[in-house]
């Protein structure tokens, strides 16, 4: 009798034992699943804070710090992108308004964490959009309070967000910054600047103080000034709104005159992209194009691209035929003379240029770097260029051309893009001569 008693305790025991270990697991498995996760390893957080402390604070003026990740950041991202999509269950997902289907919330550390489609987002407090009424009117400063920027995120996911004015000559805000997957690129605006919207909400009229010179005006006092926006380099054919920024793309907003030039269709201060990332996730791929002189010089411009990260890239002869509906991202390579021979395009563009949003005009032999009205402002015998167009208002697969007037121009822009790539930042399009790059359009 006793021996069977003390079996029965012995066993009850082990139950517990066998209780307690099961729940031990299943909290570390849990605890895993829920892990914060950010792309900022310890070296990479000291370069973050440093060139925080080099930034002057928003009171300050314009923000003269860099924009974009510097390569290692970005591989680092890439792999724990990779880790982190591996963890995404199949039915999660975010709202319109960066929503939080499955998402939950828990408190620890350095501050609170969001937990959406099993990816821990660090600061994030939900998505505005929708949640907060914002007051449209003129001026804008009369209710900055309303639309204050309510912070950066940590995140796994990452763009650059850049804002500058007057075609990219004066930097207002540069930073990269966290992004929520799947939601929509006013949540991001909203979380890092100072928005003022119109229109119901989807149009941007006011960015940290600077405001539309046409939404609330009239008469005399209406002045077509307003905010524009790319995604890696190709004016977006969707109000911010509704586009849906995907990791490692750069945002960039510009306020500038559109009294002559309504759209931009594409800048080159994003390089590499759009050759990179492409579009909302589709890249159709990358073709450089050269003359027939140019054919070891294409290849080198395809292992530069390769190296920063552009995976589809392929070189060919030159075909103007293709510039009438191009399908892929193309890079002409070529003395400006030769490119024009054999395409009615490139001479239309180069007799129209302001009007399609590029600010150089080759004539006579020489190279001419515009204003935004199209009025010549210098001439270069020997000079290069860099700039894009688009084969159509809305069209997602710019051209670019790398071009000059003789072979040492063309070398020089070569060089640029190969070599000194950062020179071209920010840039609508580019005039290069051995004194340096010039950013065109030039203002008045």
């Amino acid at each position: 009798m006793k021996k069977r008693s003390l079996l029965k305790i012995v066993g009850i025991v082990l139950a517990v034992i066998m209780t307690l270990f099961s729940a031990a697991g299943c909290d570390s498995k849990n605890s895993a699943q829920t892990q914060v996760i950010t792309n900022l390893d310890e070296k990479v957080g000291n370069e973050a804070a440093a060139q925080d402390k080099e930034r002057p604070g928003d009171e300050a003026g314009p923000e003269q710090g860099g924009a974009g990740e510097e390569e290692g950041r970005r591989e680092a991202g890439d792999r724990e992108l990779a880790a982190n999509e591996s963890n995404r269950s199949d039915d999660s997902g975010v709202s319109t308004g960066g929503g939080e289907t499955g998402s939950g919330s828990r408190g620890g550390g350095e501050g609170d964490v969001k937990v959406i489609g099993g990816v821990a987002y660090k600061g994030y407090k939900g998505p505005v959009q929708g949640e907060v009424k914002y007051k449209e009117g003129t001026p804008a400063g009369e209710n900055a309070r309303s639309y204050k920027a309510s912070g950066d995120i940590e995140s796994p996911y990452k763009v650059d967000l850049i804002v500058t004015r007057d075609f990219g000559h004066q930097k207002m805000f540069a930073r990269t910054v966290g992004l929520v997957r799947d939601e929509v690129g006013m949540e991001v605006m909203f979380r890092n600047l100072d928005i003022q919207t119109a229109y119901g909400g989807g149009f941007v009229n006011a960015i940290n103080g600077l405001e539309s010179g046409y939404t609330f005006f009239t008469g005399k006092d209406r002045k077509k000034l307003d905010w524009f926006y790319w995604v890696n380099g190709i004016l977006a054919p969707v109000g911010i709104a509704e586009y849906r920024p995907q990791p490692g793309d750069v945002i960039w907003w510009d306020y500038h005159d559109w009294s002559v030039t309504m759209f931009i269709p594409a800048v080159i201060g994003s390089y590499p992209q759009p050759f990179k990332n492409g579009f909302w996730g589709k890249n159709p791929g990358t073709v450089v194009m050269y003359t027939p002189e140019y054919r070891e010089e294409a290849g080198r411009l395809k292992q530069s691209l390769e190296a920063g990260g552009v995976r589809q890239v392929d070189t060919a002869p030159y075909d103007p035929e293709v510039l009438k509906a191009p399908k892929k991202y193309y890079i002409l390579l070529g003395l400006w003379d030769e490119l024009a021979a054999g395409s009615e395009i490139i001479r239309d563009i180069n007799t129209r240029n302001k009007l399609v949003g590029v600010y150089v005009k080759f004539e006579g032999g020489e190279l001419k770097a515009l204003d935004f009205k199209g009025n010549t402002v210098s001439s270069h015998n020997r000079a290069g260029a860099v700039y894009a167009y688009g084969s159509s208002i809305g069209s997602l697969n710019p051209v670019w051309v790398v071009t000059g007037t003789d072979d040492e121009g063309l070398r020089l822009a070569l060089h640029t893009l190969i070599d000194d790539p950062g020179a071209l930042k920010e840039h609508f399009g580019a005039v290069v001569t051995k004194d340096g790059v010039i950013n065109v359009p030039y203002l008045n």
